[in-house]
């Protein structure tokens, strides 16, 4: 989680102080290109310039999401998934808190709709995982059954 937050904000940093807003640096013909944006958004631009949105939905969303998993014994490949999550969520509300939008610098040619960071990879590829997870891997998603309080933990229903 650490060291998504960390290379986000170092990627961001080294973003503003090298590149210019509008312009674009090739790094991989036709796969990948750094170009300066700035997202007063969410993913894709949605409620630009909606502040309170910006920062209450991805809290809620995050919050919600660790309600239920706490629900399960963790894997270190759901540790690993919810990590990258949580850091990528911190690294974008950190520049929504300092600065009030997210910089944005990874372009993808053959995605012309969408322009991210560290923050946003990290986050794609943690929910990626935890969907893997949910569909191949059973093991991940066993529910607690010391001190939980549910009855449907137990296979005799009791408590």
């Amino acid at each position: 989680m650490a060291l998504v937050f960390a290379a986000d904000r170092a990627a961001k940093w080294l973003a503003q102080a090298t590149l210019v807003s509008g312009g674009r640096v090739v790094a991989l013909a036709g796969a990948l290109e750094w170009r300066l944006t700035y997202n007063r958004g969410m993913a894709l631009g949605f409620l630009a310039d909606q502040v309170l949105a910006g920062l209450l939905l991805p809290v809620l969303v995050v919050t919600l999401g660790a309600l239920l998993l706490r629900r399960y014994q963790s894997t270190r490949y759901t540790r690993l998934a919810v990590a990258l999550v949580i850091g990528g969520f911190l690294g974008n509300l950190a520049d929504r808190l300092l600065i009030g939008y997210v910089v944005d610098m990874v372009f993808f040619p053959w995605m012309p709709w969408y322009v991210c960071n560290v923050a946003d990879i990290a986050i794609c590829a943690g929910i990626a995982m935890l969907m893997i997870s949910l569909l191949f891997r059973p093991a991940d998603w066993k529910l607690k059954t010391e001190g939980s309080g549910h009855e449907a933990d137990r296979p005799d229903g009791r408590r």
